[in-house]
């Protein structure tokens, strides 16, 4: 007996690409290599800032600590005192400056001409918070760019803005007291120090 030849079979199809396992570890490697980049990358850094870094604290007049810390990519100085020829803005006569945290000098520098100088400094005085906003209305004149109040024996905020400068007076009255604030913030190379 003989047997008949089986009929040809048809090709087998071909087998899908196992792609998916691929990408999923081309996905992993390539997220392993971000993670090991990044993280030599904040070590350098880090280290380049550790070795670079100044930070220098010395004790001023009255106990008060300055702070100066200088990296390579900026600095910043930090002085629990004003002087009152610096602010550029007009003292209220009798006033005393009230010697608090309230009361610094700060100088932000970031390399080249740019930089903040902030200067704010506290003073109080008897007299009455009218005389005091009179004061003001008189000395600051025509500069003011905006008036705040704040009802009676409120607040009253003087705000004068230039190209790089902002001078603000912040007064208030509190019993027997009326409190001045005075700030000013220069940018760029604008300081009068």
């Amino acid at each position: 007996m003989s047997t008949s030849p089986l009929p040809p079979r048809p090709p087998a199809p071909p087998q899908a690409p196992r792609s998916s396992s691929n990408i999923v570890a081309i996905a992993l490697l390539v997220l392993a290599l971000i993670v090991l980049i990044s993280g030599i990358a904040i070590w350098t850094g880090l280290k380049f800032l550790s070795h670079n870094l100044r930070m220098q604290v010395e004790e001023g007049r009255g106990g008060q600590k300055q702070v100066s810390i200088n990296t390579p990519v900026g600095s910043i100085e930090v002085r629990h005192e004003v002087r009152e020829d610096t602010l550029d803005l007009p003292i209220y006569p009798g006033a005393t400056q009230v010697k608090d945290t309230d009361s610094a000098t700060v100088d932000l520098g970031f390399g080249g001409e740019a930089g903040v100088h902030i200067l704010a400094a506290k003073f109080e005085t008897s007299d009455s918070l009218e005389s005091v906003k009179a004061f003001y209305k008189k000395h600051l004149g025509s500069g003011v760019t905006r008036l705040t109040e704040q009802g009676l024996g409120g607040k009253t905020t003087f705000e004068l803005k230039s190209n790089n400068e902002e001078r603000v007076v912040a007064l208030e009255g509190t019993v027997g007291k009326t409190q001045i604030k005075l700030v000013r913030v220069s940018f760029g190379n604008n300081e009068s120090n």
